[in-house]
């Protein structure tokens, strides 16, 4: 079985690959070639690395953080990665679901509580591993933190990997993706 962080590295390798150049076969068969005309990433300080997105203000890892730290320039866009049920990799810093969502409140998840061994830790929570894409976007986000800008709570949902790449390869210059495999050995039993 190939593991998440085999699977992730080989991802990056062929995105690195596939999008190093402009690709005029792309371009026949009617996709999109994401670098054409872009500003190359910048070389003259160092990089600015949003990691978990623009999350002062916005909650972590949304669309919206990504799209705001972009804006705010930066070079890289860092996202903790992790799998769901079926297997879709999501864009999430913890195993459990507890802090950062509104799954507490949401009855139809209410005996979905478990208690795993992570790390050598007993964790109880929601686990996104035993919750289906289509579940886990159901979910709405909000800030880790009371001191951080609470006024976007629940209005964004949970990101799959895939719309955070599209995210990167469609600002309207080269943004670098810093993904961060979490607890694999976990993600890898269940």
């Amino acid at each position: 079985m190939v593991s998440l962080w085999h699977t992730s590295f080989i991802v990056l390798v062929l995105l690195f690959l596939g999008g190093s150049h402009a690709n005029p076969a792309a371009r026949r068969h009617g996709q999109l070639d994401v670098n054409h005309k872009k500003q190359p990433l910048q070389t003259s300080r160092p990089y600015n690395i949003a990691h978990r997105g623009s999350n002062g203000e916005i909650p972590e890892e949304t669309a919206a953080a990504y799209l705001r730290a972009i804006e705010e320039g930066a070079d890289f866009i860092e996202t903790d990665i992790l799998a769901s049920k079926d297997g879709h990799l999501i864009c999430f810093h913890d195993v459990i679901l507890d802090a950062t969502t509104d799954i507490a409140n949401r009855t139809e998840f209410a005996g979905r509580k478990r208690t795993y061994d992570v790390q050598g830790f007993k964790l109880t929570g929601w686990f996104i591993v035993d919750f289906t894409l289509r579940e886990l976007k159901s979910l709405r986000v909000k800030q880790r933190y009371n001191f951080r800008d609470q006024q976007y709570n629940w209005k964004y949902n949970i990101l799959t990997f895939d719309e955070f790449i599209l995210i990167a390869l469609h600002a309207d210059r080269v943004v670098g993706i810093y993904p961060e495999i979490k607890n694999p050995i976990f993600i890898n039993q269940h």
